[in-house]
């Protein structure tokens, strides 16, 4: 996977697949360089290989879901960044879990400029150096 200097790798995985391409579209067109993906299963498949910087994920998918795909990649890289998003209303408790996680929370609809935001603010108000020291 070639991969230009200076952009943050993201794994934008949703199985609608209009949503996870039309996302990856509009993060590549900002300078990123995202992989669109349709399940929770190709996800923890490519991890290894693309070694994301920052995971943008459904949280409701078939098989593996958004949350227990973005905690074994978070096991396999702990400084990955994570953000769920969802159009459901979720318990309580299940807020509860992605917060203790670490991981951010979207609730759609995702207006792109939002998502660029998010993406942006944290990256720019943590001064984090990213391996590499990838910026956006």
């Amino acid at each position: 996977m070639e991969l230009k200097s200076g952009k943050y790798r993201i794994l934008v995985i949703d199985d609608d697949k209009m949503v996870a391409d039309t996302l990856a579209e509009i993060l590549r067109l900002h300078g990123f360089a995202p992989v669109a993906l349709y399940s929770g299963e190709e996800a923890l498949e490519l991890v290894d290989r693309f070694q994301p910087d920052i995971v943008l994920s459904d949280i409701c998918l078939n098989q593996v879901n958004g949350i227990e795909a973005a905690k074994r990649i978070r096991e396999l890289h702990p400084e990955c960044r994570v953000i769920l998003f969802t159009a459901s209303s979720l318990p309580s408790e299940t807020r509860q879990i992605i917060k203790s996680l670490g991981f951010e929370l979207l609730l759609r609809p995702l207006h792109p400029q939002h998502v660029l935001e998010v993406l942006s603010h944290r990256n720019a108000m943590a001064g984090r150096t990213r391996r590499d020291d990838r910026l956006v």
